[in-house]
């Protein structure tokens, strides 16, 4: 207790007092590692909030059921199955079919859900849905009658429209425990009425089973599976979580790059600040050692002192995230699936823990390796007046160790984009930030010299600059590094978004041939449906100016636990999936013989051209052969093409969820367009949806923009990393200015002009700017390729190298904040009196 008593005495009153004294470095650097804690936990509680309010309607519709039998289609699954099950199952203790849906009331989605009365049996939620304080609502008025949510705003004995029926509300549900069911703005309706509300004829989208006492789940699967045979997916209830985490992990994936990245940044910059610690405090550091202290007791004390510094900027960064998650979930898409949700924030129990942890973990671990020049320190350094202990490199051992670690680790890092597949792959873009870095320490002499022959091209101003860079090689590899730093984020992180961009649009190349689209859905939305009414397209074909018609559909599967977009091609209609395929292969899906994958969905099925695929269909089990992969955005699990008459034949969709019009050269597009939107108003789809019509053109930049908006997230975190990096560099040079003011003021005492010292200050700033933004643009150019390479992963598209001439505007902007960063102290500097400035500590 002793020891330990010794070591926080020495931290309370050396450690924590130079940082007091040093208040602008000091939160510069805090303010870094709460970016990084920020950052991580916005982004854990962002999409965590999404995951886990899934998770909770979900546990609330599915209650005790241990198997659900899923549509695998939005046709629904055959009600006939209902009765097979409850007589076929023998373990099963409950049999309850369920419709699940969203309709409009007052124009806003309100989740619909529909079954018979055994829905009491799985859940005290469904309960309080079905049943009123005062008992059940009679079952005869269930035929045209709803219950509805609090949240819907309706009230009882009211009549209101819905999908174009007429019905009542019976009852209006205020039991605080249905707030999962979207935040209570739902209805439920009993089966029949529910199964005419969703558009499903004869069909539920799930049924829910409860087994029977002392039976297992693998025991109740087996029997379903038996009776099911392949027309729905036996699954577990909560698969719709695991399909939600998919949906949102290109989102996710690049924000935690970025969040890696920064996280990385803050150690480095946290080295930084205890490097310059060390050679400022050599002085009393060495006092401390002829006064008894050992190296290891001065060491702890350093690493006691960062773990505080990870401390406090990690807690801090907790609200911080907080707050930015909140913001982010209020941004999320109301629509999860089939199924209208109110997304609540909602923090994982280990993000906080997690946050804090990893920057404890990353200040500490900069901090060792400052930490090593403690063992140069000798107490005789005592009696020498103390500026002149940066005058030394750190150790040529140690550059080696870790100049050699940094370009194993570079070097890994473009390993793990050709042999780690998926999610995993992102953490190459921390690796090699870190590596570059190591890599960069490693050859600080190199870089230090770089500074010093660039300094001595500024004519004598600049001769001078540079014997004082040569004699505070600490000071200079500091800030060349944290000007390459704020270049390599930029470059790198919005390179690599910007490529993502572009690669997607390239990736969609057919979606704007068609000139006009018809569609069950807005330009920015795939149009899974509803079917659109035949009439549309003979009437359409009428029109002047139109040359020819081709449908197809877009349809919403479940493979097995895996939710995909299964497109219903026809001949002659325009696609990616036909731009991009062999047109052997096209011919063959168009004739029924086989099946296109995009690539995310061909590696998690397992299967490559030429194999065999068995797919489960409301038909039940269909084998195709895969004929081609090609690159596809990711939509979910991933995407396929079928021809459009299987989609009709074994997925019971026939018909038409879109149509592409060509016109004749010369037509009048705008004036088409308008009869086009005139005519369908005539004929709403199911549910009286409305049908959309736009150009081909609209399409494209609508699904762009898409794109650009799921990335936003992910591009002002980058500006908040760049931005912190920018606060740092200049922090880093108005200290490196000011803490010479003795060195500036004893020039002055021999005769330098003002104007001269300032040159001298701007000359040694601007070699930094150069030597700083080779090294960010070198560094970044890496990063931006590895981002690249990190990120087709996840999207499952092949995302082209490209380098951006934006990029020239990191250098710029990182050279102005050298210069002014210099400048203004050194002005300060130079007019403060000669006497004040040699006083000067």
């Amino acid at each position: 207790m002793s020891a330990l008593g010794a070591g926080l005495t020495r931290v309370r009153i050396l450690n924590l007092r130079e940082l007091a004294s040093h208040r602008l470095r000091v939160l510069t650097s805090l303010i870094v590692v709460i970016v990084a804690s920020g950052l991580l936990i916005a982004v854990l509680g962002a999409y965590g909030s999404m995951t886990e309010s899934v998770r909770k309607f979900n546990a609330a519709i599915s209650g005790t059921a241990t198997v659900e039998v899923a549509a695998i289609a939005d046709t629904g699954v055959d009600d006939a199955l209902i009765g097979q099950l409850r007589s076929d199952v023998p373990d099963a203790k409950s049999v309850v079919p369920m419709v699940r849906g969203v309709v409009l009331i007052d124009g806003e989605p309100t989740t619909l859900l529909g079954s018979d009365m055994r829905v009491t049996a799985l859940s005290p939620q469904l309960r309080s849905a079905v049943e009123s304080s005062g008992g059940s609502v009679d079952l005869e008025q269930l035929g045209d009658g709803v219950i509805a949510g609090a949240g819907t705003g309706l009230a009882a004995d009211q009549t209101v429209e819905i999908s174009g029926t007429p019905v009542r509300v019976l009852q209006v549900v205020d039991d605080p425990g249905t707030d999962v069911l979207n935040g209570g703005r739902f209805i439920f309706a009993y089966l029949p009425l529910a199964q005419r509300l969703a558009g499903l004829d004869g069909a539920v989208d799930s049924i829910m089973i409860v087994p029977d006492d002392c039976i297992s789940q693998d025991a109740l699967r087996r029997q379903v599976s038996e009776v099911v045979d392949g027309r729905a997916a036996v699954v577990d209830p909560d698969f719709r979580v695991k399909q939600t985490e998919v949906a949102s992990a290109v989102t996710r994936d690049s924000t935690l790059l970025v969040s890696l990245v920064s996280l990385i940044i803050a150690g480095f910059l946290v080295f930084n600040t205890m490097n310059m610690a060390v050679a400022s405090r050599r002085q009393s550091l060495a006092m401390i050692r002829a006064l008894g202290a050992r190296r290891r007791h001065l060491v702890s004390d350093l690493l006691l002192e960062s773990a505080i510094f990870g401390l406090v900027g990690g807690l801090i960064g907790v609200p911080v995230g907080i707050l930015a998650g909140r913001w982010a979930v209020g941004r999320l898409p109301s629509t999860v699936g089939s199924t209208a949700l109110e997304v609540s924030y909602h923090l994982p129990v280990f993000a906080a823990p997690l946050a804090v942890l990893a920057c404890l973990i990353a200040c500490v671990a900069a901090t060792a390796l400052a930490a090593r020049s403690v063992f140069s320190v000798a107490p005789v350094e005592a009696m020498v007046p103390g500026e002149a202990s940066d005058a030394e490199p750190p150790a040529s051992k140690l550059l080696w160790l870790t100049g050699i670690a940094g370009v194993v680790m570079v070097v890994g890092a473009f390993v793990m984009t050709r042999t780690v597949e998926g999610r995993p792959a992102l953490l190459a873009g921390a690796v090699y930030s870190l590596g570059g870095i190591l890599v960069c320490f490693g050859i600080t002499v190199a870089l230090v010299r770089a500074v010093v022959a660039v300094s001595r091209r500024f004519g004598g101003p600049g001769r001078l600059a540079a014997v004082n860079s040569d004699r505070a090689p600490r000071r200079v590899w500091a800030t060349v590094m944290t000007v390459g730093v704020a270049i390599a984020v930029g470059i790198g992180i919005s390179g690599a978004l910007s490529n993502m961009v572009g690669s997607i649009s390239n990736s969609l190349d057919g979606l704007s041939d068609p000139d006009i689209y018809v569609s069950s859905r807005d330009k920015s939305d795939i149009p899974v449906g509803p079917v659109l009414n035949p009439e549309i397209a003979a009437k359409a074909a009428t029109l002047p100016g139109v040359e020819r018609i081709a449908g197809g559909q877009w349809a919403s599967v479940n493979i097995g636990e895996s939710r995909a977009m299964l497109q219903g091609l026809e001949p002659g209609s325009a696609a990616p999936f036909m731009r991009k395929a062999t047109p052997e292969a096209v011919r063959q899906t168009l004739d029924g013989d086989g099946i296109l994958l995009s690539r995310v969905l061909a590696r998690t099925l397992g299967v490559d051209v030429g194999d065999t695929l068995q797919l489960a269909t409301p038909t039940g089990y269909r084998d195709l052969v895969v004929r081609d992969t090609v690159n596809y955005v990711t939509i979910d699990s991933g995407t396929a093409a079928v021809s459009e008459k299987l989609m009709a034949d074994w997925f019971n969709r026939d018909g038409d969820t879109y149509l592409q019009i060509f016109t004749e050269p010369g037509a009048d597009l705008a004036q088409l367009q308008r009869q086009l939107t005139e005519m369908v108003a005539e004929y709403p789809g199911a549910g009286d949806r409305p049908v959309h019509v736009y150009t081909g053109q609209e399409a494209l930049e609508a699904t762009q923009k898409s794109v650009e908006q799921a990335g936003a997230f992910t591009v002002a975190i980058q500006w908040i990393v760049a931005g912190a990096a920018a606060i740092a560099l200049l922090n880093t040079l108005l200290l490196s200015v000011l803490e010479r003011r003795r060195e500036l003021g004893v020039l002055r005492a021999m005769g330098a002009s003002r104007r001269f010292v300032v040159r001298m200050v701007l000359a040694e700033a601007g070699s930094v700017a150069v030597v700083g933004a080779a090294v960010g643009v070198v560094m970044g150019s890496g990063l931006h390729y590895l981002a690249d390479k990190s990120l087709a992963e996840t999207t499952s598209i092949d995302i082209v190298y490209q380098p951006l001439w934006s990029s020239a505007g990191y250098v710029a902007a990182a050279a102005a904040l050298c210069l002014f960063g210099a400048l203004v102290p050194a002005v300060r500097a130079s007019r403060m009196n000669i006497t004040e400035s040699i006083l000067s500590e």
